[in-house]
């Protein structure tokens, strides 16, 4: 999930002081500070944000356990008062690092789904007649990259490794792919990558009496002997 745009002062009060920073006043309310529709930098500044929080509170755990040292003599330690406040405090770092892991994650996902789901039905949607066939072959081949200083899409090669491949190579890498003949629309594929099809544009669409098979299970080559197969089939009738 994506943080909310807008927000009333009740539900600004409640967020941690790292993302009340990502918003501005807005009339009755606030609103988020972002330039256009998708703003990865609200990310990595969030992100940067738990990070030093995180060290903030490991330094001044330090710092206690340092005082503790000083006094270890103390009737106080003696009596368990001094590991009461280790327990209590320890508790206390432990809850703020899962509450920003849990809204780091939210932010993570959200983005991940813009750099890849996004990305792979927009290739699907082009170069194909039939984009839910092809889709999920093609997202296994994207990833989302959060090393650099904004987060990008990444494409990956045949193994599932990174590669220097960009997005339209991809598209003619698929378009190419005899296994995909049958559903790749020729006519708005591009760089030429690739043959038109024979059916002047794709398979023609069909549908079976049976159950519908599961297609984002299947091989390329299994898809296209399941599309040949169908087509054959709608012929006879």
């Amino acid at each position: 999930m994506a943080l909310k745009r807008k927000l009333t002062k009740e539900e600004h009060a409640k967020l941690p002081e790292a993302l009340q920073a990502e918003y501005i006043e807005d009339g009755d309310g606030f609103k988020l500070d972002i330039d256009g529709d998708e703003d990865t930098g609200a990310l990595k500044r969030a992100k940067d944000r738990e990070v030093q929080l995180r060290r903030d509170a490991e330094k001044a755990k330090r710092e206690l356990e340092d005082r503790l040292a000083e006094i270890e003599g103390d009737d106080a330690r003696k009596k368990g008062d001094i590991a009461t406040l280790e327990k209590s405090w320890n508790k206390k770092l432990e809850d703020q690092k899962a509450e920003y892991e849990a809204k780091l994650n939210k932010l993570t996902n959200h983005t991940t789904k813009t750099l890849v789901d996004n990305v792979a039905l927009s290739i699907a949607t082009k170069i194909s007649n039939a984009p839910s066939l092809i889709l999920p072959h093609i997202r296994a081949r994207l990833q989302a990259d959060f090393e650099g200083d904004e987060p990008k899409t990444r494409v990956l090669d045949a193994s599932g490794q990174p590669s220097a491949m960009t997005i339209e190579e991809l598209s003619n890498e698929f378009v190419a792919n005899k296994e995909f003949s049958a559903i790749i629309t020729a006519s708005k594929a591009s760089g030429g990558a690739g043959k038109p099809s024979q059916n002047g544009g794709g398979a023609a669409k069909f549908n079976t009496d049976d159950k519908p098979a599961d297609f984002s299970s299947m091989k390329p080559a299994e898809l296209a002997a399941y599309i040949k197969e169908a087509k054959a089939n709608q012929q006879t009738d």
